[in-house]
């Protein structure tokens, strides 16, 4: 008799244990608590609507029904963002990938780790004027572009000169503060910017260019096919704290799909955060950022799903582009391990809040 009770009560656990698991993935419950854990997230730059994801996810409480406490500072460019986690000051960082892949292969012993992608498509280009007839890569030669060392487009520059066989093409680079992008250009000091498409196209606006005046030469136009950015950890942090790590990723997937599925709330709050923000300009910002993030693979395939032959190619171009010594293998770049169900990662099967 002792026996069958105690049979009974096991298969009562197993079944409250396998229903827990099917409430958790059928509604999109939080995953297990990390119990109050401090956290500290870099951004990429200068915090603006593209970033809204991160802050939806504040607001809406995701990452404390995860058990986080979410502290989120502004960056200084990709590579810097790289070396501040790569460090520790920070546990996680938005960096772009093929920075990323870069910053791995030359340090092995210090290497990221990307737990989910944001940015399905690169947003990696240089931001002229029409005036300034640079077309391609190759009118770049001569050309005097904002952004020193540290920031993406500097950092990555080779791959796009030499997927356009355009190697031989010297940039004069200004190594300026960000802010200064958009005046420089305006004052005729630059002929460009070196950045992001969401970030570099908003700061000419923002200095009273109009859209039309503008041209971006991007890696995506020349053959560049590029993953975006992501969020990264380093390994050793990913494999000692899985727990923070997954609520940490649950909680910006929840709070992406909730900008995807009403922009305007974000900008909303977004500017309640910085009331100088210029609605006009920061909307086109989210526009940008939210092309890049909802692709049609996205929509089809839901968030952060990458295609292995695809994430390879990502690796052997900045590989081959840099003459890298070391190859960095697809597991030590990204894994899927930490993502939520796919079934929460489908975009047009959310349900707004």
């Amino acid at each position: 008799m002792r026996d069958e009770n105690d049979m009974s009560r096991h298969r009562s656990r197993i079944s409250v244990g396998l229903l827990t698991v099917f409430l958790t993935a059928a509604l999109g419950l939080a995953p297990a608590r990390a119990q109050g854990k401090d956290v500290r997230m870099m951004l990429d730059w200068v915090v603006q609507a593209t970033h809204a994801p991160f802050f939806v996810a504040q607001q809406k409480g995701y990452y404390k029904e995860g058990g986080l406490s979410v502290t989120v500072d502004a960056g200084k460019g990709a590579t810097n963002v790289a070396v501040s986690v790569a460090g520790g000051a920070y546990n996680f960082g938005w960096v772009d990938m093929p920075t990323m892949v870069k910053f791995n292969a030359q340090n092995p012993g210090a290497a990221l780790l990307a737990v989910y992608i944001s940015f399905d498509e690169t947003p990696l280009a240089v931001v002229t004027l029409k005036s300034k007839n640079i077309r391609t890569p190759k009118d770049l030669d001569g050309a005097r572009i904002a952004g020193g060392p540290g920031t993406a487009v500097h950092d990555t520059i080779s791959i796009l000169l030499k997927a356009a066989h355009a190697e031989n093409v010297k940039i004069k680079w200004l190594e300026v503060q960000p802010q200064l992008f958009g005046p420089m250009v305006a004052r005729g000091e630059a002929d460009g910017t070196g950045g992001f498409t969401n970030s570099n196209i908003p700061a000419l606006l923002d200095v009273g260019f109009k859209l039309d005046e503008i041209h971006p030469v991007k890696y995506s136009d020349f053959g560049v096919d590029l993953y975006g950015i992501a969020l990264v950890t380093p390994r050793k942090y990913a494999d000692e704290n899985p727990e923070i790590v997954r609520a940490m990723v649950w909680a910006l997937n929840k709070g992406t799909i909730d900008t995807i599925r009403d922009p305007a709330a974000a900008l909303k709050l977004m500017k309640t955060r910085d009331p100088m923000m210029k609605d006009d300009v920061e909307k086109v910002r989210l526009d940008i950022a939210l092309g890049l993030t909802d692709t049609p693979w996205v929509q089809k395939n839901g968030l952060s799903v990458v295609q292995p032959a695809r994430l390879q190619r990502m690796i052997d171009s900045v590989v081959d582009a840099y003459n890298l010594p070391n190859k960095p293998k697809p597991e030590d770049i990204y894994t899927e391990k930490f993502l939520p169900p796919i079934a929460e990662r489908m975009v047009g099967s959310a349900k707004p809040n």
